[in-house]
């Protein structure tokens, strides 16, 4: 029963790997970063094509106002309005 087990675990991970996509040639970090910059306006949903450039090209070190960007164009980030976390549990020792 383990041996048919494993037999149908590594059959599903081969058919997986041979249905992968054929990687075209990969775009250079300074082409993405051009899109990046060229992605103007607030558009309605996040442009996840190049959002998922992005997040394949790890050599590229992408910050996180980059890819906000990649994914939202022109709209202002959050704020972050939270109180410091690491006062918030602080233990005060001169009470």
């Amino acid at each position: 029963m383990k041996l048919a087990t494993l037999s149908l675990l590594l059959f599903c991970i081969g058919t997986v790997h041979a249905a992968a996509p054929v990687d075209s040639p990969a775009e250079s970090c300074d082409q993405i970063r051009t899109q990046i910059k060229a992605h103007a306006g607030v558009p309605d949903k996040p442009n996840t094509a190049l959002l998922s450039k992005v997040g394949a090209n790890r050599k590229c070190r992408f910050t996180g106002a980059e890819a906000y960007r990649a994914a939202w164009g022109d709209k202002p980030m959050p704020k972050d309005d939270r109180p410091s976390r690491r006062s918030k549990h602080r233990e005060h020792d001169d009470d």
